[in-house]
């Protein structure tokens, strides 16, 4: 039986990218999903009812409270009886800058998407995932909320914290039974770090291909990470085999991080 059979799920982000794969392999696993993104996810959704499994999306910019309400009601809406995860997937890479020349929109901007928005996100969802017997939440980090990088201080702060807030939401959600997890993926093979090396080595004046070449060597598995793998580790958190796991940060780096 697939992990997350009659399990409904809401995921943030998922128009496109990591966020689709991971939509896409929620539903293979059985969950209803909500394909919750500021751009129109028509394409996750077709391609996720062309596969035979079920789907619904719904508008939000996570970084606006006001569209984050509206979400929750309209997710309540659709599905009364509650909800069993939610996956905060929401996020920016922000600009390549170093502190010294930091923008303080660029700063504001990347943690209100990326830190605040998975916090109102949660908060305005507690009363769905809580309604029944229980549930979970998952939080998309990164390699970076466990290390620095340079040039990348509000996106690596915005991660930090995360892992904060989903340490702080385990021990207050323990008692509701709801566990609350974070994954932490290394670079991610796809368009978004190709753009995001593309910015690095702008910033940073050097050769692309020199760039990429030194971000897969520096896992020991000398490679970027699929999105496919970080979804498995997604549904894992996600499912019944992690249920003794809570306020945990799992490592998807090719082992560039350990601990």
């Amino acid at each position: 039986m697939p992990n997350l059979q009659n399990k409904t799920a809401v995921i943030t982000g998922a128009a496109a990218g990591l966020g689709r794969h991971l939509a896409r392999r929620f539903a293979h696993e059985g969950a209803h999903v909500i394909v919750g993104d500021r751009r129109p996810s028509d394409e996750t959704v077709a391609r996720i009812e062309r596969d035979g499994g079920r789907a619904e999306q719904l508008t939000v910019d996570v970084a606006d409270e006001a569209s984050v309400r509206a979400f929750a009601s309209n997710v309540r809406a659709l599905h009364d009886r509650g909800i069993d995860i939610l996956v905060n997937n929401a996020g920016l890479n922000g600009d390549p800058h170093l502190v010294a020349e930091r923008p303080l929109a660029d700063w504001e901007r990347t943690l209100r998407v990326n830190l605040t928005g998975t916090m109102l996100v949660t908060r305005e969802l507690l009363p769905a995932l809580t309604a029944g017997d229980g549930g979970c939440v998952l939080n998309v980090a990164s390699n970076v909320a466990k290390r620095g990088l340079p040039y990348r201080a509000d996106y690596v702060a915005s991660k930090w914290g995360l892992l904060g807030l989903t340490q702080t939401l385990a021990l207050e959600l323990a008692p509701q039974n709801v566990r609350v997890n974070a994954v932490c993926p290394g670079p991610i093979d796809g368009d978004r770090v190709e753009q995001l090396l593309q910015a690095h080595a702008d910033a940073e004046g050097r050769p692309l291909e020199e760039m990429r070449r030194d971000w897969a060597e520096a896992a020991p598995m000398k490679r970027f990470i699929t999105p496919e793998e970080v979804a498995s580790v997604a549904v894992f958190l996600c499912g019944p085999g992690s249920s003794a796991m809570t306020g945990q940060a799992l490592n998807v780096t090719g082992g560039f991080i350990m601990s």
